[in-house]
Order: structure tokens, then sequence, then C-alpha cells
């Protein structure tokens, strides 16, 4: 957008704008292009966790799962609190075909969650991941039933969530979210 072009102009090297910018590539599904951006991200800060995840996201749509994983791993190690991270990481477990790894996730997330909120949204990713649409079903309705934000800001389109499109859940959810 107009907008982010200016921003981008104005300053740089902020990391903030420059993730804003992949994220427009991301959720257009324009992988190859979020990557370029994500990896420009790093090279103004190798250490900034956010840009780690978001290529780690970009990498598990375009199916590179070791490169997703790595990215994911190395985000967890930059900043151990950010369970969209460790959500992100059981997702690309899962699509990799690594279910038992994808399980260990949602555990370990399931018992975050008796400590602090982790949306249940996140965990939906995972089941996702593993092909398990009722539970990721039975997990997004939980974020729709609490409000949590993700679910009215991403899940239209969110493409981590592609393979639960084509269910009719998938439309009833959207219309109750109001989209």
């Amino acid at each position: 957008t107009v907008e982010i072009k200016r921003a981008l102009e104005l300053d740089p090297l902020s990391l903030p704008i420059n993730i804003f910018v992949g994220w427009n590539y991301y959720y257009a599904q324009r992988y190859d292009q979020a990557i370029e951006q994500y990896l420009k991200v790093l090279e103004l800060d190798p250490n900034y966790a956010w840009g780690h995840y978001w290529l780690g996201l970009a990498y598990d749509r375009k199916g590179e799962f070791p490169k997703a994983i790595a990215a994911l791993q190395k985000s967890r190690q930059l900043d151990d609190t950010s369970y969209w991270a460790l959500a992100a990481l059981g997702h690309a477990y899962a699509a990799s075909g690594n279910s038992a790894e994808a399980r260990k996730v949602i555990d370990k997330l399931k018992e975050l969650s008796k400590q602090r909120f982790i949306s249940p949204y996140a965990i939906a990713w995972i089941y996702a991941g593993l092909g398990d649409k009722d539970q990721a079903f039975a997990y997004l309705d939980k974020a729709f039933e609490i409000r949590a934000d993700s679910i009215g800001s991403f899940l239209k389109v969110d493409p981590i969530l592609n393979s639960l499109r084509s269910d009719p859940r998938f439309d009833d959810l959207l219309r109750r979210v109001g989209h």
C-alpha cells in the first residue's frame, strides 16, 4: 500500500515496518517475496526473533519444512516467551509429518495455558497441520467463544488454515465472526 511504502521511505531501517511489508506478501500468499523481505529484516538484525518467526511461517507455507523448523527454533531461542512461535513450530512439525513432536508442542501449550493466556487459535494451527479438522475447529470455536483477537483479525486470511477452508464449518465460523 501507499502508506507502507511511504513509511519504509521515511524509516528504511525500522524492523516493524519491514516486517509489515513482509506481512503483505505473506497474507497474499506470495511466499517467495515474503521470504526475501524477512531475510532483509534479518540482515538488519540477525537476532530479531520476529524476523525468524515470520520467515519460519513463510517457509512453512512453501513446504520448506526443515528451513521453517530451523527459523522457528531460532525465534524460540531468541524469545522463549512467544507462544505463537511455539505454535508455529508445532504446525511445521505437524505439516512435515512429525506428529510426535507436534503433539509434544500441543501438550506444552496446554500446560502453559494453566499459567498464562494461550489463544486456542494457536493450538488450532497445530491440529490443522496434523489434519485433525475436528480438533482444529474445536479450538477455533473456543477462540471465538472467548473473542480471541486473532480470530477476528486473521481468520479470513490466515494461510495456515487453508486446509480447513473447504469444510462447511469454516464458512460458518467466518459468518459468526462477522466476515
